[in-house]
């Protein structure tokens, strides 16, 4: 993957889920219809399944378009919903390419999830569990 990353191109996801029978044609006039984007530029536009267990990539190399196609045999890619931002680093391509998930520091209000009635942080292992730590008396 790092052969056709340049410096300056960006990684994008797309806002919604596809019907993963498109192909080149189609993901390109995403690229430029829905999200207003410049697909001969090289940055890399990312496109979830339905079911979570596909995903495919397009980009432009310099010479032609590459199509990059996933499927997950264990576990799924993460849900559009979960995503903090449509724009990854590449690092974070790299973590999402692997099934991973991405998380990113959160401050202020939006590091606060509530859990039962009360307010944790995000990362909390009492939020990851969803049991409260008890000191003894």
């Amino acid at each position: 993957m790092s052969l056709i990353f340049r410096p300056g191109h960006r990684v994008f996801v797309f806002a919604e889920l596809i019907d993963m029978r498109s192909g080149f044609s189609r993901l390109s006039m995403l690229v430029r219809e829905k999200m207003n984007q410049k697909l001969l530029e090289g940055d890399l536009f990312v496109f979830l399944g339905q079911n979570r267990k596909r995903f495919k990539a397009l980009c432009f190399d310099g010479t032609g378009l590459i199509l990059i196609s996933k499927r997950l045999e264990i576990g799924h890619f993460m849900r559009l919903s979960d995503f903090e931002s449509l724009e990854l680093s590449i690092d974070e391509f790299h973590v999402l390419l692997r099934g991973g998930v991405i998380r990113r520091s959160c401050f202020g209000d939006k590091a606060l999830t509530r859990i039962h009635g009360a307010f944790s942080l995000n990362g909390d292992a009492a939020a990851r569990t969803g049991t409260e730590h008890r000191s003894s008396p």
